[in-house]
Parts: C-alpha cells; sequence; structure tokens
C-alpha cells in the first residue's frame, strides 16, 4: 500500500491554491513566492549590507523581475539598489579598454561580465521545486485529489513537471485525466468564444467564455510572472 505524505503546511497552502486560483496554481504560488520576496526586500531589508552585496554580485535582477521591481513603485528602495548597479558598471567602463575582444559573445550581447543568478529567479525556483513535489506526492489523497479535479487545470509547463514526479501508472493516469478534462472544457469555451465573434451571431452575449482567449494562453504556457516558457 502506498504510503501517503503526512500532511504540513506546504500541503494545505497547494490545497488553498487549488481551491481558490481561476488559473494554474501553481503559477499562482510561483508569483506570491517572488512578490513576498520582493516586498520584503524593499520595505525591510534593502540596507542590509550583505543583501545590497549579493545584489551587486548578481548585476540586481533578471528583465522580468526588474520590471515587477519597478511595479512596486518604491523609489527609495529600488534606487538604492540600482544605485549600486550603476557605480558597478561605471566601473566597469572605467576598464572597458583593456578587456578581452570576448567580453560580448555574439550568442549574448551586451552581456558584461560574469554574475551571480538572479536572486528573484532563485526563490522561483526553490518555489517551484518545493510545491511541484508536494502537489504530485500529494495527489493520493482524496483532499488533494478532489482539489486538483474540481481547479482550472494547471498550465502545460507546470502539469508536465507534476506528470513526471508523480509516482505510479495509476497515480499519473488519474492527473492525465484531470487535465485533459480542464483543456477539453476551455477548448470548448475558446470555440463558443470565436463563434460569437461571427457577425452572424454578434447579438448573443458573451458568457464565461468571454475570456476564454486569456486563459487559453495561460494555460499553455503559463503566467507571464513565471517565465516557464
Amino acid at each position: 500500500m502506498e504510503k501517503h505524505p503526512e500532511k504540513h503546511t506546504p500541503f494545505f497552502v497547494v490545497l488553498e491554491a487549488l481551491q481558490e486560483s481561476d488559473g494554474c496554481a501553481l503559477c499562482q504560488l510561483e508569483a506570491q513566492a517572488v512578490h513576498q520576496y520582493l516586498d520584503t526586500l524593499l520595505y525591510e531589508n534593502v540596507t542590509n549590507a550583505g543583501v545590497r552585496r549579493k545584489l551587486v554580485r548578481s548585476r540586481g535582477f533578471c528583465h522580468r523581475h526588474a520590471c515587477e521591481v519597478l511595479a512596486f513603485s518604491k523609489g527609495l528602495g529600488t534606487g538604492l539598489i540600482y544605485q549600486d548597479q550603476l557605480r558597478v558598471f561605471l566601473r566597469f567602463l572605467g576598464g572597458i579598454d583593456r578587456r578581452p575582444e570576448g567580453l560580448f559573445p555574439a550568442s549574448a550581447p551586451g552581456r558584461w561580465g560574469r554574475h551571480a543568478e538572479c536572486p528573484a529567479c532563485r526563490i522561483q525556483e526553490e518555489s517551484r521545486r518545493r510545491y511541484v513535489r508536494v502537489l504530485a506526492r500529494s495527489l493520493g489523497e482524496a483532499e488533494m485529489t478532489k482539489a486538483f479535479e474540481d481547479s482550472a487545470g494547471l498550465c502545460v509547463p507546470h502539469f508536465l513537471l507534476v506528470w513526471q514526479a508523480a509516482r505510479g501508472v495509476k497515480l499519473r493516469q488519474r492527473i492525465r485525466e484531470a487535465q485533459q478534462a480542464k483543456m477539453s472544457g476551455l477548448l470548448k469555451e475558446l470555440e463558443e468564444f470565436c463563434r460569437k465573434q461571427d457577425y452572424r451571431f454578434k447579438d448573443e452575449p458573451f458568457g464565461a467564455e468571454a475570456n476564454s482567449w486569456i486563459r487559453a494562453v495561460r494555460m499553455m504556457v503559463g503566467w507571464e510572472a513565471t517565465g516557464l516558457v
């Protein structure tokens, strides 16, 4: 008999996300993890010298997460972080004439120097591994199974990660069937949305299918904040 994992906080975090999200619950959890990290950084940790040194080593954030930083509209915290970045690049410019010709490889134009991983990407990847593992191991639990089957389904990238992490033919089959049902339902909504775009049916009001085109994109590639694809 298969041993079910002991229920702990991450179990209930995933369960609640499945029950409340109107899209991929794992995308939501990743986005929340990054948002919480950036919120704490900008409001509490930005004056911490050790934190700032790590951000210097990572050259700040990747493009996607730097844009998310701007969305907080926290001028002082952002300014403190990026004055460090400007100073580092100015020092880099001071010696650029003495650097080897291979500094800017054709495969990555504009890349300067070697640097550590974007810290927000690291937080996101840790969140991804944690919650994929929790969901894959907990889908044998009746409570989690029902929540998954009643949810909007997972985006394709997260579904593949969960399916690969799941153990046992029966469990994988159950996951696949639940995902198929969600995607088939979404396809019908999308077909209905497209049908109503025809001038012959323009007087028919839109229902739940009105935003199916948005949900279809997110189903296939994940939320924009996750950068999965």
